[in-house]
């Protein structure tokens, strides 16, 4: 029995899931999510200018946003 005990323990120290790896993963996680929500300049994909990004996925400028191609569809 004290075999398979070592075996388990072996298995989840390889496998990631002990507790100290869990917890680094969490705390990546929380790190990557904070840093998505930083604003940011970024170019806009349709006119290439500058624009101040909210968030990591804002990838388009609001002129660009407004006008009626993108409105309708025919930009995404």
């Amino acid at each position: 029995m004290s075999s398979l005990k070592e075996h388990v323990g072996t298995f989840a120290d390889c496998h990631g899931t002990a507790e100290g790896d869990i917890a680094d993963v969490r705390e990546d996680r929380v790190e990557d999510e904070a840093r998505r929500d930083v604003e940011k300049v970024r170019k806009c994909l349709i006119c290439k200018t500058a624009f101040p990004s909210a968030w990591s996925g804002e990838r388009i400028c609001r002129r660009c946003k407004s006008t009626s191609a993108w409105r309708g569809g025919a930009l995404g």
